[in-house]
């Protein structure tokens, strides 16, 4: 059980190559499905990012969610349409080798955003498909996909190629999907106990945006349940990243220096409101966002005797960005101009720790890490005006972990997350209208906002074949932020608390057959009103069941369950259950692998929000919030069949 081995803290998440390939997704982020107590919302379609929920947190499309590939960081810090934005399609789901989600900012090299956690892919082609692999999917929402890939048959998975093409008219209107995706890593020097490397990714995608739906629309089959109200929303994205790293290592002595540089495009045209705002020309929105990105880290590890290391590093990391917002009309003409923004933001780092083993059944990894955050924009809009400002804060990190009897476990871990301000909180911008409630945050200078997380758990392994871990964890933020459909901008609140607990149950009944089951329940509320902090799960539970025979045969079967949420001015979502199924049969050379998702085809409200909208055109509008969704996919499955040489 290498998750075991690995944990830092009671809540220690390891998806291996297995874990992954036996649950069905469409793409990179969606492997997150399996952790527990981390939901996922697709509230576009498959090329737009997905909204992340975790312990408590609405972590919008990354605000509150840390994601690195092989510790370099992902998040879009100031993207035109979320804080922290998260969007992995141009990375191949089939070059993963894992992934480690931390829950809690509990370790020195989670950096900004990781207020509720952090997940760290890490890339390299599996054992069972190295070689010369080529696939082809074939979907029931009319999706083709290619891929194909190459690694030594005999490396460790690290040097790699791999492509994959895709066209999807999704589950409903307005789904279509067109990506092209490149990842690739060569190594460039090995040399006694180094290694230089360098790594490509890149990816663009085309892709149409159904929207939200009012529900008592679609109970008046106004609309249809996978409809939507404007079939000219659409997106492009397009993101390439380069990464060059240096690693040394020498028995417990390692030095790492990793250095990067990216492009990003985002091209994006919605409408949330209808015609609430606009009554003539409606509510559509235009958003564009072009990023050049750059960033170097270096970390050393430094054995001093046999019980203790010491652990440095610095780094930073960086944008030139340009930005704009634009109102349009109904033949996509300009009406109004609400942000046109460029500017440079920068984060420096430097960590330090140590981690000690006084005892041989006792580990404690202490250090802090301190942040140094720095804006500068200039507002086209508001005649060139610029705007600038510094924040610094500390981060302390420790962990705890002792080992009372062999098979026997105890946790405990301390740390500060952050977040740094929007380029926009700089800029003067103020929304005209805003719809989320009465927990607004009013005054204050922009400031990199912190979260204090604690968390004590245990794990038990009675035996080979079962165990269970239990984590009872607090966070208190003293920022919220929550997107605004009728601002359509993120908001700051006022501080929140969330208590909460985790529980996970897992068995090997047999060499071949893996069992689990979960159950994460949290308190999410604002400290001043004592008011549930909306959109986040309050309940969420999780049963999988993976199969991996040596005849070949392989399969999978997850049940998620997800409570009512708490949604802005008291309003209550509905139950989400969410049955998937994965089967598949490999024998020698072939591949066959069969996707199911949506088992019992359920009406799927994936997404859930409580805003003022109005979508008849040349009517009054209400100015009383109402329930909206997004829908999740019906019953629908994808067929793959490939081959490894």
């Amino acid at each position: 059980m290498e998750q075991r081995a690995l944990s830092k803290t009671a809540s220690t998440t390891l998806l291996t190559a297995r874990d992954i390939s036996a649950a069905p997704h469409r793409n990179a982020e969606e492997v997150l499905r399996q952790v527990p107590g981390v939901t996922l919302v697709q509230h576009g379609s498959e090329g737009k990012g997905h909204q992340f929920f975790i312990r408590g947190f609405d972590a919008i499309h990354g605000a509150d969610f840390e994601l690195t590939i092989d510790g370099i960081p992902i998040n879009e810090w100031s993207n035109i349409h979320a804080q922290g934005y998260i969007d992995l399609g141009f990375i191949i789901p089939e070059v993963l080798q894992g992934v480690v989600v931390t829950k809690g900012p509990f370790t020195l090299p989670q950096g900004a955003f990781a207020m509720a956690g952090s997940a760290d892919y890490r890339m390299g082609i599996p054992f069972e498909d190295r070689g010369f692999r080529a696939a082809y999917t074939l979907g029931t929402t009319n999706r083709h996909r290619l891929l194909a890939s190459y690694t030594p048959s005999d490396g460790d998975g690290q040097t790699f190629a791999a492509v994959e093409g895709t066209h999807d008219d999704g589950f409903g209107e307005s789904r279509n999907l067109n990506r092209i995706t490149f990842n690739g890593r060569a190594s460039l020097l090995k040399l006694g106990r180094s290694n230089l490397s360098v790594t490509a990714l890149a990816g663009y995608s085309e892709f149409e945006l159904p929207g939200t739906l009012r529900n008592d629309d679609v109970e008046e089959e106004f609309v249809d349940f996978y409809g939507t109200y404007d079939p000219l929303m659409n997106g492009r994205s397009t993101r390439g990243l380069a990464v060059v790293n240096y690693e040394w290592k020498k028995d417990t002595d390692s030095f790492e220096l990793a250095g990067y540089g990216g492009y990003r495009r985002l091209d994006l045209l919605e409408n949330f409101t209808g015609f609430l705002i606009d009554p003539d020309n409606g509510d559509r929105r235009d958003q564009f966002q072009e990023t050049v990105s750059f960033g170097a880290q270096a970390t050393h590890h430094l054995g001093l005797v046999e019980s203790l290391t010491l652990h440095s590093g610095i780094g930073i990391r960086g944008d030139v960005f340009s930005q704009t917002e634009t109102n349009v009309g109904l033949s996509l003409e300009k009406i109004e101009a609400r942000r046109e923004l460029t500017g440079l933001q920068m984060i420096i780092h430097g960590i330090a720790g140590f981690r000690w083993s006084p005892l041989d059944n006792l580990e404690a990894d202490v250090g802090s890490r301190l942040d140094l955050v720095r804006v500068n924009v200039e507002n086209a809009l508001a005649d060139g005006t610029t705007g600038e400002g510094t924040n610094i804060v500390v981060s302390p990190r420790a962990t705890v972990m002792w080992h009372p009897a062999v098979l026997w476990r105890l946790f405990a871990a301390y740390g500060r997350g952050f977040r740094p301000p929007e380029a926009r909180a700089y800029s003067g911008f103020e929304p005209d209208r805003m719809g989320i409630g009465d927990d607004l945050f009013m005054g204050g200078e922009p400031q990199t906002t912190v979260a204090d997380a604690f968390e004590i758990g245990t794990r038990w392994d009675p035996s080979e074949w079962i165990g269970f871990s239990l984590a009872a964890f607090a966070t208190f933020i003293e920022r919220e932020s929550i997107f605004d459909h009728v601002s359509g901008t993120n908001l700051e609140l006022n501080g929140t608390r969330r208590l909460g607990g985790e529980l996970v149950l897992y068995s090997n009944p047999l060499h071949w057959l893996s069992l689990s089951a979960d159950l994460t329940m949290v308190d999410a509320r604002f400290v001043e009103s004592g008011n549930q902090v909306p959109l986040a799960p309050w309940l969420v539970s999780g049963i999988r069941a993976i199969a991996t025979h040596n005849s070949g045969f392989r399969g999978g079967l997850r049940m998620l369950v997800v409570a009512p949420r708490p949604l802005p001015h008291g309003a209550k979502g509905a139950t989400l259950l969410m049955t998937d199924a994965t089967l598949g049969y490999h024998w020698r050379w072939l591949r066959v692998d069969l996707e199911l998702e949506n088992l019992l085809n359920l009406e799927l409200r994936e997404g859930e929000y409580h805003y003022t909208s109005n979508w008849r055109q040349g009517q009054p509008a209400s100015q009383i919030p109402v329930l909206h969704t997004s829908a999740g996919p019906p019953l629908n499955a994808r067929l793959t069949v490939g081959v490894v040489f």
